[in-house]
């Protein structure tokens, strides 16, 4: 390589070195184009061992959390025996002790809404769920008018829906008013539905309930005496009412002498309420 350069420098002419300085031009040109081609050879290489160990993660991570969902759900779905010790017990419980004190019983909640006549043999009386309603006062004397919301206050034993009544598809708002006892709503109700059925028993006795509920006790005699006797089911439950309207009404000695009748049944559903009456009228 030195003779060449040296035989350009000194013997060659013009021409010579022109094609001389072609030729190492297309010489530097090829050795740069084979570098070219190794860096990119190398680069590809580096390439495919990135992507070959990026799979190799993938299908490792998604093999731990197969592995982990499977035992999470099997160890879920499985049940766990429980000891011999354990199953030997549930199958043989122990005697209680001598002195163990019996465990309470709780209360249920149904029995609590249940209505207070038709008590159970040896059941005890409760306090009235509601409060009687503020009654007519009697010709201006306060005393004499409280002394009777106290009485009406331990007797005021009443329920809705009432015992033996089916409302139809006419009542369903006043049925609704009565239940939520918003009786000024239900009363105008049912004075709208009176001009369509005023014959109807269903009707009288909502109306004269309703009345009753708002200390209206001698209009709601008025619709109680129309229906004595013409509906089994509700007699007794429509005697009861009807004896609570004469107290509101200060019809004393007519309410006492219809719960004596009541306590005289030993059947009636409402006699422990009669009884209760009979002696609080009697002091």
């Amino acid at each position: 390589m030195e003779d060449y350069r040296q035989y350009l420098s000194d013997n060659a002419d013009e021409a010579e070195r022109r094609a001389a300085a072609q030729v190492m031009e297309g010489l530097a040109e090829l050795r740069r184009e084979v570098r070219v081609g190794e860096v990119a050879a190398e680069r590809a290489a580096l390439y495919r061992r990135l992507f070959w160990r990026r799979i190799f993660i993938s299908i490792v991570a998604l093999a731990l959390v197969a592995g982990a969902a499977y035992l999470f759900f099997w160890n879920k779905e499985t049940p766990v025996a429980p000891p011999p010790a354990l199953q030997q017990q549930e199958q043989y419980p122990a005697p209680p002790a001598k002195n163990q004190t019996p465990p309470v019983e709780k209360t249920d909640d149904r029995k609590a809404n249940e209505p207070i006549a038709g008590l159970r043999p040896g059941e005890r009386l409760s306090n009235p769920r509601y409060p009687a309603p503020e009654g007519t006062m009697i010709r201006g004397d306060e005393t004499a008018d409280k002394a009777r919301k106290a009485l009406l206050d331990q007797l005021w034993y009443t329920d809705y829906p009432l015992t033996g009544v089916r409302t139809g598809q006419s009542f369903t708002k006043a049925d609704e008013s009565l239940k939520k006892r918003d009786f000024n709503v239900a009363y105008l109700e049912l004075e709208r539905l009176e001009g369509q059925m005023a014959k109807n028993d269903t009707l009288l006795y909502l109306k004269g309930y309703c009345l009753m509920e708002m200390g209206e006790g001698n209009e709601a005699l008025t619709y109680f005496d129309r229906l004595q006797g013409r509906h089994a089911d509700w007699e007794p439950q429509l005697q009861w009412y009807r004896g609570l309207a004469m107290l509101l009404a200060d019809e004393r000695e007519k309410a006492l002498a219809l719960f004596k009748q009541l306590e005289a049944r030993s059947k009636h559903p409402y006699r422990r309420q009669a009884e209760k009456a009979t002696g609080l009228l009697s002091k």
